[in-house]
């Protein structure tokens, strides 16, 4: 389900009232199709790697989609997150083509 591509942008966070660190994610799938309130998400954080990986449900069954972000984190995984699209307005994601992973159209894996 996941690759090593690039992050598309850091993660977002915020404080509450009590100190706590929230990690903020897109409220909106990357190909920009659903609400992942609505639909769900997979959200797989690698401190090792220093990333978060957000898979929407509905998009994890086509193929030929883009569907999840990659998400540099800034120190440890948060202990939770919420969903606001309002601190990724400005951010283009990196789309790659999920049948050729990211390999030109030319060089994309024929079936034989």
């Amino acid at each position: 389900m996941f690759d090593d591509r690039p992050p598309d942008g850091p993660v977002h966070y915020r404080h509450t009232n009590a100190g706590e660190r929230i990690g903020v994610i897109p409220a909106t799938c990357k190909a920009g199709a659903h609400s992942l309130a609505r639909v769900g998400y997979i959200a797989q954080a690698s401190e090792a790697e220093g990333v978060v990986r957000i898979s929407c449900r509905a998009c994890n069954e086509d193929v030929d989609v883009d569907h999840f972000w990659v998400l540099a984190l800034s120190g440890a995984p948060p202990y939770s997150v919420e969903l606001d699209d309002e601190p990724y307005r400005a951010m283009v994601p990196l789309m790659v083509d999920a049948r050729g992973r990211g390999l030109p159209p030319e060089r994309w894996p024929r079936a034989t």
